[in-house]
């Protein structure tokens, strides 16, 4: 029988014993010659004979071989400017001592690279530095002494996260140099103990302290130490048994025990600190990497989301998307996501799924469901900074009542190391263990790509069945789900929006984006809509000499893939660096160019179809109005030819006449003669100026507003309640503020609550003049100094018959760390204002009772927020913005910021911006918003014509009607994705507005044979629509804020 030993040392202090593992661990400590670091690789050589190393700098591989290598040695030159690439040629000859031996090649210049074969294909990435470091390519598991390796390496002058200072401001003039260049052994006896070592410490500090594993795993460290001599390979064999030994307890059954999913993850910014250029190759650096990985560690499973990253590689890196599908294959390598590109608060579904974009809120679990997603995950809500989320495994509750399976990860991360404190994590923040006991750790580096290490996966390997630990093994986001389906009790439903309660200034950040965002969207929308129709058109006169139209497909799927690359969330949210922002602003340009040319081909297309259906032909002139939206219009237009007198009544200051548009048909086409009473004239003086008081007025039928020489609304008479004024004394409307915006960090991210707490009204130096008197369209002018560097211009509108009022902005904007808004104070008591979201409205508290309530200070909308009592409301409408504030009777419209970081010179410069008011009998539920705010973003479009080209009235009647048409809005009309062009299939997209059932008839002039229900991605439910009592008519019936697509079959 054996008795314990007397231990004759002196208990060493739990602190003293910390620093000494420390020390021992550690990479960077003064002790290092005692530590284990230095044995983790031997036989190190560098330089001549063994490592040769010449360069050329162009920026192609193709390119770089066929030209002359310049020699080098490792600390000869510093290499740049940033962005630049060097392209370099390693010769390798294996040393006599490492004969038999695993081969490794360490590279570091502190920025990013990419290991190339001599004949062109990418075989791994580099990560130089440290953090992220990525330093290792194995030359051969076998090495032969005198044997010769070639390879090249691709450095691109940027490190992991571009080429910043710590504001993320680039620093265009960065240059790197090598540091290492040496051809090393892995001492895989050492290293093996090494990564025991890191579990070990991990239980030791970062578990409880006091329980009986912890204080053995601190005892078993230190005993390490004691034991280790690196040069007596005995001392490692019996370091390695000790550290085996505590790790090989388990956790005995592994029912009782948390159980944890690990999942490789890389995930790469399709543009942030760097521009799409440099994450293409990215995508390569990282997935390559991973490929090799796979290859070691059999087990190992990787997911990559992002259909644009993709289709990337597939173009420039197909050699590894190759690989890709093979691993895919073989159950390695898990594609999720539904979306072109990770949207974060953006939705953006392409090709046969449906094409929303905006803030993401509450339509996501529809949308999922909808595109045959069954599952939802995210993290971003451990971001809050006010409130922690109170779920961690639940269903999630959309608008229209759809529950989808969500989880969100309790280790707070999705760029994990696999560690033990990020184990703990999972149970300790997990709020719904009593009902699932499991969740999903996302490993990896990631934001600018890399993915898992040789580490990650080793520690791993080690943590499987660990006792005192969760359970963690790999396995697929998709076995994650199925086992929760399988195996939790009833889980909670979280109802409502999730709010990240941080990040809120990137609704406005880059006006410019978000304004070419929007201006885009409806655009696209118009082509496929007039598109459908000139395709319609031309198969039913395909008989006549007059041409057919071929329907854009590549075009607008082209377009569409471009706008939601532009999307992704850094670009419209506004946080990148502003070389990203010029691919951003260059695409804009390209799609309104190319959306404008499709549009105008399509009109062109339908204004010569019908003109052969004339009989007249005689000399006149007027105008074809193009009406996208599916309602009748009647509105103050200007004809789009300058220096006519059709009317002789009104024109502006570019020569264009105001006119009077009556009844232009919905999703329909029709004609205007000049100097008939197509156009019909008005008399009525519409602004005017208040000789008592010195106000000035804008009125007409509907509203009556006054205004002050500052430009501010200081009174709103509703005339068809004439009692109903609708600024409360002594407030006032329009009023432009510049509040101090400075955040605790993320610059470009983030507005602070505090900055409520300082702001300053922008008056006193305005002067406001009547432009225009009407009789169709009034208007008043100022200009107002904002600082001594910033300036705006307001032109305030009201037309003869308009129930909007309007103002429209020209700012010159040269702030810092300023924020410009408008507010608006109304005689009106609501606890709630309302928002549109894509498809749908969300109502959000206007008090601050509670601190979810008060953390919602500043949200995102898109087209308006309204406010309503019971029987009345108003709503704040804009054209290109997304962030709001509402606060008891006080609206408020955020329109621009001046972040310095990380593109310095966000938002600087000229903007032009619409917003207006509209106020309106009865509750937001009851009213007309919706139909005004699309109105106010998608006007009329209007074609001169002369002769046979216009003729009065119907020039095309409606595709398709609905009726009646309050509640249920028809958005989109396309031709199917598998109709491949004919017009023979179209897809109709219509949802419910204001969150009560509906039912109407969709009714059209078209030969339909039949209308089939369809989820978005355009997959027949075996359902159809089924016909009405009215001839052309069908039945439609949506449920609140429902989404429904239809496939129309049209008669052959």
């Amino acid at each position: 029988m054996t008795t314990p030993a007397i231990d004759n040392t002196p208990r060493v202090p739990d602190g003293i014993t910390r620093s000494r593992v420390a020390n021992f661990i550690s990479s960077g400590s003064n002790f290092y010659t005692m530590g284990i670091h230095r044995g983790l690789w031997t036989y190190r050589h560098s330089g001549s004979p063994y490592v040769g190393l010449s360069v050329y700098s162009v920026p192609d591989l193709k390119d770089a071989v066929s030209q002359t290598f310049q020699k080098v040695t490792q600390h000869e030159r510093n290499y740049g400017p940033s962005w630049a690439t060097h392209w370099f040629k390693i010769n390798l000859t294996i040393p006599n001592v490492m004969d038999g031996k695993p081969a490794v090649f360490q590279w570091n210049m502190d920025c990013e690279g990419m290991v190339w074969s001599t004949d062109g294909i990418p075989l791994q990435g580099l990560t130089g530095g440290d953090g992220q470091e990525r330093h290792e390519y194995i030359v051969t598991n076998k090495a032969v002494g005198g044997e010769r390796h070639t390879f090249y390496i691709e450095a691109a002058c940027n490190g992991m996260f571009g080429v910043g200072d710590n504001a993320m401001v680039p620093d265009p003039n960065r240059y790197f140099s090598i540091k290492t260049a040496d051809l090393v052994v892995p001492d895989k006896e050492v290293q093996d103990l090494y990564y025991d070592l890191d579990i070990i410490r991990g239980i030791a500090y970062d578990t409880q302290n006091d329980s009986p594993r912890a204080r053995e795993a601190v005892w078993v460290i230190n005993e390490v130490i004691n034991q280790f001599i690196l040069e007596d390979r005995e001392s490692i064999k019996r370091c390695k048994a000790l550290t085996s030994e505590f790790l090989s307890v388990n956790n005995g059954q592994a029912r009782g025990q948390h159980q944890i999913t690990a999942i490789g993850n890389c995930h790469i910014d399709t543009a942030w600190l760097w521009p799409y250029a440099e994450t293409k190759r990215k995508i390569a650096r990282s997935w390559s990497t991973q490929i090799d990985l796979m290859d070691r560690y059999p087990d190992y499973i990787f997911t990559g989301s992002q259909t644009q990253q993709y289709e990337w590689l597939s173009e420039y890196y197909p050699s590894v998307f190759k690989k890709i599908k093979e691993k895919e294959k073989k159950g390695q390598w898990e594609i999720i996501g539904g979306s072109w590109v990770e949207h974060g608060m953006v939705l953006n579904i392409l090709e046969n799924e449906p094409r929303f974009s905006g803030f993401l809120i509450l339509l996501l679990p529809q949308v999922l469901k909808q595109s045959g997603c069954d599952y939802f995950f995210t993290q971003k809500l451990s971001w809050n900074n006010i409130n922690k989320f109170p779920r961690s495994t639940f269903w999630w509750t959309g608008i229209d009542g759809t529950n989808i399976l969500a989880h969100l990860t309790p280790a707070e991360t999705y760029g994990a190391s696999v560690t033990v404190s990020e184990l703990t994590k999972c149970t300790k923040n997990h709020h719904d263990l009593e009902y699932s006991n499991e969740s999903l750790l996302c490993y990896g580096h990631g934001d600018g790509g890399g993915g898992p290490t040789p580490a990650m996966l080793e520690r791993l390997h080690r943590l499987k069945d660990v006792d005192g630990l969760p359970m963690v093994k790999p396995g697929s986001v998709l076995e994650f789900f199925q086992g929760i389906e399988k195996n939790s009790k009833g889980l909670q439903a979280y109802n409502g929006e999730l709010y990240l309660e941080f990040h809120r200034g990137t609704y406005t950040t880059q006006a410019l984006v978000k304004r070419g965002n929007r201006i885009s969207e409806f655009l696209i929308r118009d082509v496929e809509i007039l598109g459908t129709m000139a395709k319609i058109l031309s198969k039913a006169n395909k008989k006549k000499d007059i041409g057919t139209y071929a329907y854009p497909i590549d075009d607008l799927e082209w377009a569409w893939k471009l706008l939601c690359l532009n999307q992704f969330h850094d670009c419209l949210p506004g946080s990148a660096i502003g070389l990203a922002f010029k691919d951003v602003h260059k695409h804009h340009r390209e799609i309104i160019s190319k959306t404008m040319s499709l549009r105008h081909k399509a009109q062109s297309s339908i204004i010569n179809q019908r003109s052969q259906d004339s009989i007249e032909n005689k000399p006149q002139e007027g105008m074809v109005v193009f009406n996208t939206v599916s309602w009748e219009r009647t509105e103050v237009v200007e004809v789009p030819r300058k220096k006519t007198n059709w009317m002789g009544q009104q024109w502006n200051d570019s020569g264009h006449e105001y006119v009077l548009v009556r009844n232009a048909p919905g999703l329909g086409v029709a004609g205007y003669v000049a100097h008939t009473s197509d156009i019909s004239e008005i008399d009525k003086k519409m602004a005017y100026q208040d000789t008592d008081g010195g106000y000035y007025i804008l009125e007409n039928q509907n509203l009556k507003a006054t205004f002050n020489h500052d430009g501010q609304l200081v009174s709103l008479l509703d005339k068809k309640t004439p009692d109903r004024q609708l600024i409360p004394n002594g407030a006032k409307g329009n009023v432009l503020q510049l509040y101090e915006d400075v955040p605790i960090y993320w610059d470009a991210w983030d507005v602070e609550i505090y900055h409520l707490q300082k702001w300053k009204p922008i008056e006193g130096e305005a002067s406001i003049k009547i432009v225009s008197e009407g009789p169709l369209k009034a208007e008043l002018h100022f200009r107002q100094k904002i600082s001594d560097k910033s300036w705006i211009e307001q032109t305030i509108s009201l037309t003869c018959l308009s129930e909007r009022l309007e103002f429209n902005n020209l700012v010159d904007w040269h702030e810092a760390h300023q924020f410009l808004k408008v507010e608006f104070v109304w005689d009106i008591i609501s606890d709630h204002a309302t928002y549109e979201i894509q498809y749908g409205a969300l109502r959000r508290p206007t008090h601050y009772n509670s601190t979810i309530d008060s953390a919602k200070f500043e949200v995102c909308g898109h087209k308006f927020a309204d406010l309503s009592e019971a029987n009345y409301g108003v709503a704040l409408m804009n054209n290109c913005k997304y962030g709001y504030a509402t606060h008891g009777n006080t609206q408020r419209l955020s329109l621009l910021r001046s972040p310095k970081g990380p593109d310095e010179n966000a938002d600087m410069g000229e903007h032009k911006f619409k917003y207006a008011i509209y106020p309106h009998q009865n509750h937001f539920n009851s009213s007309n918003v919706v139909r005004q705010a699309i109105e106010f973003n998608a006007p009329l479009s209007l074609r001169y014509a002369e002769d046979q080209e216009v003729k009065s009235g119907m020039i095309l009647e409606p595709l398709f009607k609905v009726e009646p048409s309050n509640q249920i809005i028809l958005d989109t009309i396309k031709l199917a994705e598998d109709d491949n062009g004919n017009g023979d299939v179209l897809i109709l997209r219509l949802y419910e507005a204001y969150g009560g059932q509906a039912t109407a008839l969709l009714k059209s002039h078209l030969d339909i044979k039949q209308i089939i229900i369809s989820n978005v991605l355009e997959d027949d439910l075996d359902e159809e629509l089924p016909r009405g009592d009215v001839a052309g008519s069908f039945k439609l019936t949506l449920h609140p804020f429902q989404i429904l697509t239809l496939k129309v079959q049209l008669a052959k």
